[in-house]
């Protein structure tokens, strides 16, 4: 499957060169430059002795270019890059931030590599790419997000309505610290995921979107560790639907609800569920909302995604059965500053427990002007004695300053 798709790549690759060859010069020299360009401090901070702390000063971000279109062909390149600063702090304290690889050393890769075509309303695009699906994309929080290797068809022909086809074959991994794409076998299968994605604005107030993820295999080859024989994958699907419905009511007031899920793979496993409420309005210049989830049944995986409402807190890539309940309030004092302070309690319902805290957080931008911007991220989380006795996790602090340039 992977070679028919890099022989599929090869010939769009001829067909628009062939095409293109007589103005090649023009189609290069009126391509556009775009940089996402951050320095990021992080600082985690854990209770417990003997649990290593996670500091790092980093530069770095997204240099991209992008060709113009020639009979419907473009080319897109992009630079991630994440690089500690004059070594501020030693390579074993930045291994636990995920600004960096997991040995400490700089992140330098070609992330997005890509030919798109368009015609009508459909694109297609293959390569190296960014997603922005629900459980499958970026999950920006660190210098630069995560990358796909991958095929996408995006499909506008129905009213109001965008359909998304993808097939994904291997990724950068969080922040793109494996510094490479890898294909993540023991989780999607020997032969990736296949994904299609809907969002629907047909009734103005309401927005709806859904997504299906499906393991092509649910077997991968363990490298020999049982003889001849493959492993199976752990969760076979990912399921995900979303509604966002603006009330009728005061200012900027809405009501969102989200579902989630999982199929397992082995026998006698529940499958997991997810579900969630959101409720939000405006008052001057306040934003309030309340938030909740809860995981039923088994742990609820994402690809690679923050997707539940209480996903700013959690902070694992897979939640445990549990519920939250959350309360969020942003103040905008001034154009360009944003001051977001919110606050949840986990309880989790598992007999052996890892997902029970509180957890307070702050989060406050400040656009400097049209092209920079600078962030700072405050959070405290207390977890209970029992899942610090159950699964040893401690308490924590994360304390993050981001300054940002993006043009």
């Amino acid at each position: 499957m992977k070679k028919l798709i890099l022989s599929a790549v090869a010939v769009m690759s001829m067909a628009g060169a062939v095409q293109a060859a007589e103005t090649i010069s023009e189609s290069l020299t009126n391509g556009k430059f775009s940089v996402d360009a951050r320095v990021y401090y992080f600082d985690r901070r854990f209770d417990k002795t003997g649990t290593m702390n996670a500091t790092s000063l980093t530069a770095g971000g997204i240099m991209k270019y992008v060709s113009d279109d020639y009979m419907g062909f473009n080319a897109g390149f992009a630079y991630y890059s994440s690089n500690s600063i004059g070594g501020v702090y030693d390579k074993s304290e930045g291994t636990g931030s995920s600004n960096l690889q997991s040995n400490g050393d700089n992140i330098n890769l070609l992330g997005q590599a890509y030919l798109e075509y368009k015609v009508a309303k459909t694109i297609i695009k293959v390569g190296r790419q960014a997603l922005s699906t629900p459980v499958m994309n970026g999950y920006d929080a660190r210098t630069v997000p995560t990358a796909y290797e991958a095929v996408v068809v995006i499909n506008k022909d129905l009213l109001d309505t965008t359909i998304e086809l993808d097939y994904v074959w291997a990724s950068t991994g969080f922040g793109s610290k494996n510094n490479d794409f890898l294909d993540n076998e023991s989780s999607w299968g020997e032969s990736g995921l296949a994904s299609i994605s809907v969002i629907n604005n047909s009734y103005e107030p309401l927005k709806v979107r859904a997504q299906y993820v499906q393991a092509v295999s649910d077997t991968y080859d363990a490298n020999g560790t049982t003889a001849g024989q493959d492993q199976d994958i752990t969760v076979t699907n990912y399921r995900y639907a979303d509604i966002n419905y603006a009330i009728p009511f005061g200012e900027k007031t809405y009501l969102k609800a989200q579902y989630g899920g999982n199929s397992y793979k082995a026998s006698g496993a529940d499958d997991s569920m997810m579900v969630g409420v959101k409720v939000g309005t405006t008052v001057s210049i306040v934003d309030l909302a309340l938030l909740f989830n809860q995981i039923q049944d088994n742990d609820f995986k994402e690809v690679r995604s923050g997707v539940m409402y209480s996903a700013w807190q959690i902070g694992y890539d897979d939640k445990e059965p549990s519920t939250a309940f959350g309360v969020q309030v942003i103040l905008k004092p001034m154009a360009g500053l944003s001051l977001k302070a919110g606050y949840v309690d986990v309880s989790s319902d598992e007999t052996l427990k890892k997902d029970d805290f509180t957890e307070a957080n702050f989060d406050g931008k400040y656009a400097l002007n049209s092209i920079s911007n600078i962030r700072v991220r405050y959070s405290v989380r207390n977890v209970s004695s029992a899942a610090k006795d159950d699964t040893g996790v401690n308490d924590r602090t994360d304390f993050r300053i981001i300054y940002g340039v993006k043009f």
